[in-house]
């Protein structure tokens, strides 16, 4: 029995890093896919926990939030409104872990925000390059 339970609490961290492991590659292979799923999931939520809408129509909430955002960010000027805003976004979540880290320093701060908006605004051209 002891066996069995260990297999099974094996397939679970088996999945999870491989769960884990596929949500970064898709960060860093396919932002534009990320950052529509992540603000239709967020869309979601907020439809049903703040808006108190029906589970199913916060569903389909989130699933047109990703829709639009995927068909606003392929077209040219989308693209770089979409990717240069959620780029400062990404950078300014970056520069809070520094922030905290950091011991409240902004010069690390605005190093990282600076820097993780660069980094990712080359990810967001990568990932158009790829869709």
């Amino acid at each position: 029995m002891g066996v069995l339970v260990a297999a099974g609490f094996e397939l679970l961290i088996g999945v999870a890093i491989g769960l884990v492991i596929f949500i970064i590659g898709l960060f860093l292979n396919r932002i534009m896919i990320f950052d529509s799923l992540a603000l239709g999931v967020v869309g979601g939520a907020v439809a049903h926990g703040v808006l108190h809408l029906h589970p199913g129509f916060a569903v389909l909430i989130g699933i047109g939030i990703f829709v639009v955002l995927m068909l606003i960010q392929l077209t040219r000027p989308g693209f770089w409104i979409i990717g240069i805003l959620l780029s400062i976004v990404w950078g300014f979540i970056f520069s809070l872990f520094a922030f905290s880290m950091s011991g409240k320093s902004m010069v690390w701060t605005i190093g990282i925000w600076v820097a993780g908006t660069i980094v990712v605004l080359l990810l967001h051209l990568r990932s158009r390059e790829n869709v």
